[in-house]
């Protein structure tokens, strides 16, 4: 057998894994969200099936003595689990859905994403044992199987981060990794006369056609679905849906981010404002003259843009993930005009030139809040844009007290640390219904006319809070309130989001 042939399949192997771990990971985001817990789960499980592989590879090079076929049958194996992932995930997630997030993260991809994983960790060790005619050929061939297969994986960590997952989603690609992991075994094997493949194939091929299905029908709300697309930051959707809103229902027309809700536009009412917080924002921004520069980072829809533009301020706004502006010109109604720079926050603020009299963080991902832009360094960054008389908002988790509340207590002593006078203005409701703004500024501020609800300074104890900074963000803290938040958001909200698709 050809050495470079055995190096190819390695370096298909390699690929695969990067394929299956990223794709493993962003189908669980509209489950479980993308916390730290849900990335632990997925390196954790991808870890642990390729240990499991290549243990029991070891095993069989060492039972098989220069078997090429049993290496060929282990890579049909591997890209007929990883061509399933987009049918096992889904069914699994559902049933696990009423889990603890942890929980439900670890079982659901011990179902869909281990099992292919398992296959492709034994690659290695049969392809080295193959390879080594000689004793003293074993470390060469080891290390070049490794590296092969290394490469391989960077190059599609790469292709897929930046390319495949935002063109293509990961539904297609999933089952198109695992085509390609069999096409080439499965000639080796009718080269060696095995026709039995053919039959073995069969169930790929199935699977292409249940996909082109699922792409016709576009999932039991698909006619009300009107745009679907998968992306390295999550899976987004908008579609026109009926939604609770106080004692009634309402027509209404949603973002959709990992199945959690993003904006919402009132079909029959333009003026309609879902979230509270979006109607208390612009109240702290016209305290300052028209023309005044507001700096807004994050967007979704647009809803808080439209307020803001309403005042007549001369408004920047800033959205990491480039589809938002189409989806927002596109179906809730912001002005093309509008000038909206595709960055990341922080990188923007270290780089523009410009000074602000409003600097607004509305930069929540589904659940999940951007931590590199919180900690005292990125603070004191958007302090360095503000001018002497500004003000920065930020649009956090509702909680406070115990353990869920530990990072708002952080983010208020990291303020602090920052040199931000702080005011705690919350919007009505429970805790996990609720948002809190901090309103930071260099001189205290009182703010006549607005609603009464602040929170009193001495209420907030932070005399066991950290103070987040870059080399210690503190992770865990976030992770326990978003992890919190998405519990209860996934037992009333997450299988109704679900239906409303389009592969």
């Amino acid at each position: 057998m050809k050495r470079n042939y055995l190096f190819l399949l390695s370096f298909l192997e390699g690929s695969a894994v990067m394929a299956c771990e990223l794709i493993g990971a962003k189908m669980l985001a509209p489950y479980f969200g993308t916390s730290l817990y849900v990335w632990a789960a997925a390196l954790g499980l991808t870890l642990g099936g390729l240990m499991t592989g290549y243990f029991a590879g070891g095993i069989l090079s060492q039972k098989y003595q220069n078997k090429p076929a049993l290496l060929y049958w282990i890579m049909i194996a591997a890209g007929l689990f990883t061509a399933l992932m987009p049918f096992t995930s889904e069914w699994i997630m559902e049933e696990t859905l009423v889990w603890t997030l942890q929980w439900g993260a670890v079982f659901s991809l011990l179902v869909f994403m281990f099992p292919p994983l398992v296959f492709m960790g034994m690659v290695s060790p049969l392809i080295i044992n193959l390879l080594n005619t000689e004793i003293k050929s074993a470390g060469n061939s080891a290390g070049t199987v490794y590296a092969v297969s290394t490469l391989g994986g960077i190059l599609t960590t790469f292709l897929f981060g930046f390319y495949i997952i935002p063109q293509w989603g990961i539904n297609y690609p999933a089952i198109t990794t695992g085509l390609l992991l069999c096409l080439l075994p499965a000639f080796s094997l009718l080269r060696l006369r095995v026709y039995a493949v053919a039959f073995v194939l069969l169930p790929l091929l199935a699977g292409l056609a249940g996909m082109r299905w699922k792409l016709e029908t576009a999932g039991r709300a698909g006619a009300q679905t009107l745009y679907h697309s998968e992306g390295m930051l999550g899976q987004v959707k908008v579609a026109d849906l009926p939604l609770p809103s106080g004692d009634s229902t309402i027509s209404a027309r949603a973002l959709i981010v990992n199945n959690t809700l993003q904006t919402v536009a009132n079909l029959n009412d333009p003026a309609f404002d879902f979230w509270e917080y979006t109607r208390y924002i612009p109240l702290f921004a016209e305290a300052y003259p028209a023309g005044s520069k507001v700096l807004l980072l994050g967007m979704g829809g647009g809803t808080l843009v439209g307020r803001l533009r309403d005042l007549d301020l001369d408004l920047e706004v800033v959205e990491i993930d480039a589809r938002m502006k189409e989806i927002a010109v596109r179906y809730f109604g912001l002005p093309a005009r509008q000038k909206v720079v595709i960055d990341d926050a922080r990188h923007f603020l270290r780089t523009t030139p410009n000074i602000y009299e409003v600097i607004i963080f509305d930069t929540f991902i589904s659940e999940s809040a951007p931590e590199h832009i919180l900690t005292v360094e990125g603070l004191l960054a958007a302090k360095a844009r503000l001018s002497e008389d500004g003000i920065l908002i930020i649009n956090f988790y509702g909680y406070l007290e115990g353990d869920r509340g530990a990072i708002t207590r952080c983010l208020y002593k990291t303020l602090q640390q920052a040199g931000f006078q702080i005011g705690l203005f919350t919007t009505p409701g429970p805790e996990q219904e609720r948002n809190l703004l901090l309103i930071g500024s260099r001189e205290k501020k009182q703010w006549p006319g607005l609603p009464d609800y602040f929170i009193p300074s001495a209420f907030v104890d932070t005399s066991a809070a950290k103070v987040l900074t870059d080399q210690a963000p503190q992770l865990e803290m976030y992770a326990r309130a978003s992890a919190d938040w998405r519990k209860l958001y996934n037992q009333s909200y997450t299988l109704f989001f679900s239906q409303y698709k389009k592969y």
